[in-house]
């Protein structure tokens, strides 16, 4: 039994939810703010170097890039589904079980759409799933 086990979630009253809101939208500007300046620093005469050891070096760094980038876009769209369920009056349930997603974890996360006992549960589904993905790739070796 852990220690969320014992206590009971706490709802965000309004104006905590209109604080996760610009809290929401401040961090959205902020990594849309960096993506711009990252498309603005890539260098097209970084493709043309000297020899192939740079160029795998300057395809590693975009490459690097890209998948921050992925990552960043992701993080956008789930910034953008909580601000939709604030205002649809969904924020502070789980989108799994519909229980309470406690204060705490919102304000921790508040992009997040899970409570913490349904996250575990993904997350642990998840490992089962990749120590899977292990073993078969093991035995192709």
């Amino acid at each position: 039994m852990s220690l969320n086990d014992t206590l009971e979630p706490i709802e965000l009253t309004d104006p905590q939810l209109t604080q996760q809101r610009a809290v929401l939208l401040e961090k959205r500007a902020r990594i849309t703010g960096a993506m711009k300046d990252a498309e603005h620093q890539t260098d097209p005469d970084e493709l043309r170097v000297a020899d192939e050891m740079d160029l795998s070096c300057v395809g590693y760094d975009q490459a690097f890039e890209y998948r921050l980038r992925d990552r960043d876009a992701t993080l956008i769209k789930k910034i953008d589904k909580a601000v939709r369920r604030i205002d649809a009056g969904e924020y502070n349930y789980c989108e799994e079980c519909e229980n309470i997603i406690g204060a705490q974890r919102l304000v921790a996360r508040p992009e997040t759409d899970l409570c913490i006992q349904c996250k575990e549960k993904q997350e642990h589904t998840e490992k089962s799933y990749e120590k899977r993905r292990q073993r078969m790739t093991s035995f192709e070796a």
